[in-house]
């Protein structure tokens, strides 16, 4: 496991003084890029970026990855059987619906682990058509055959936060009286309150008798993703599910690398997600996917260690100053950027970073000229503009 270097760490003292200490000092990661990543809209992965998303995932330290759910297509299938056949460090699951036939599609490919689905929300289970008593039978048969198959289930009660409460003890309790291992908390639609999922998880531990490993699947319809995965890691669970940069329907789902920062570096609580792989690892995913992310992204965002403003380059020198946690932790460089808002200080660091020999009396014109050119510009300063600026200022 991964240790964060805390002397890189700039977060002051209130978390230490008002957290109470964590109930527990690890996490482990389940990754379901390929599958619930995938829907999102306009997103399709073949087998071959399906299997190199699963190397960044691997690389990334990630502990468990959902490689997919066999009977989508023949390519979903041949793409699963890539991936369980790569030799990966990372634990390889399927997924299933809680049907025979596909449990029997995760078996046929020899895989041992799996998620077996079940929507348990009236309002799931009304728009199917479906009874209470039907589906509790569907999961008893579908798990009963899954263990038969000598496959680990995880019971995965989708839309869990919005059903009926004694119903989702009695579904819970049918999954793993059948022989499911372990047991993931849904809020499919995102709508539990942090407080919310912290309530459920507890119940959840209570129902199925305090040692079976509790997860939590969450996703991001209200920005609540991330502290909904650290409020179920307060009350006990012990695995988090997400994706590479919360990629997925709607608003997403929760975003590992986010949950794994927030956790390590403000609660104290390690995993082995390797921070110094986030942002290539987002970067390959934008390019197979076809999508952009905001420049002010938390980990992988353009902007998080590049300033423009004169106040804050004039503290650049130390990073503790106005930074929460150094830019090693991601392997990625620092830098001064020159536009509207720049200051002396800006102009003196741009001159040394380009080994400009610019006066320091010349500096004030240079910064007029500066901010007279990005305001022409309506944005950011090149170094050609500014090693132009320089031979006609200075």
């Amino acid at each position: 496991m991964p240790l964060i270097d805390r002397s890189k760490v700039w977060t002051g003292k209130i978390n230490e003084i008002v957290l109470p200490k964590p109930t527990q000092t690890s996490v482990r990661f389940y990754d379901t890029t390929l599958r619930d990543g995938e829907q999102s809209v306009g997103v399709i992965f073949d087998p071959d970026q399906k299997l190199e998303i699963a190397r960044l995932l691997d690389d990334m330290g990630i502990d468990r990855i959902e490689a997919g759910f066999p009977r989508v297509s023949d390519e979903d299938n041949k793409a699963i059987a890539q991936i369980a056949a790569a030799g990966l460090k990372a634990e390889i699951w399927g997924f299933a619906r809680a049907i025979v036939k596909d449990v029997k599609a995760v078996a046929d490919l020899g895989l041992r682990h799996s998620i077996i689905e079940a929507p348990l929300s009236d309002y799931k289970l009304d728009a199917l058509g479906v009874s209470h008593e039907t589906i509790l039978g569907r999961i008893k048969t579908a798990v009963e055959f899954a263990v038969q198959e000598g496959i680990s289930i995880a019971f995965f009660g989708v839309d869990s936060t919005r059903a009926d409460l004694g119903f989702l003890e009695q579904a819970y309790k049918t999954a793993q009286d059948a022989g499911a291992s372990e047991f993931v908390l849904v809020d499919t639609l995102a709508i539990a309150a942090p407080e919310s999922v912290s309530y459920l998880v507890h119940e959840l531990r209570k129902w199925t008798g305090g040692k079976a490993p509790i997860h939590f699947h969450g996703h991001n319809d209200f920005g609540l993703g991330t502290a909904s995965a650290i409020a179920a890691v307060n009350a006990g669970a012990e695995w988090i599910h997400g994706t590479i940069d919360g990629i997925g329907e709607r608003a997403g789902n929760a975003n590992l690398s986010q949950i794994a920062l927030a956790l390590g570096l403000l609660y104290g609580v390690e995993s082995n997600l390797r921070l110094d792989k986030v942002r290539g690892a987002s970067n390959r995913l934008r390019q197979i996917a076809g999508y952009e992310l905001e420049p002010w992204k938390p980990l992988v965002g353009d902007n998080l260690f590049v300033r423009e403003t004169g106040a804050v380059a004039a503290q650049f020198h130390l990073p503790y100053a106005v930074e929460p946690y150094s830019a090693e932790l991601l392997a990625t460089p620092r830098g001064i950027v020159l536009g509207k808002k720049s200051g002396l200080a800006s102009i003196s660091i741009k001159c040394h970073d380009l080994n400009l020999d610019v006066p320091v009396d010349k500096h004030p014109a240079l910064l007029a000229a500066v901010k007279e050119l990005a305001i022409k510009k309506h944005g950011l300063l090149t170094d050609a503009d500014f090693q132009g600026l320089v031979k006609t200022v200075a």
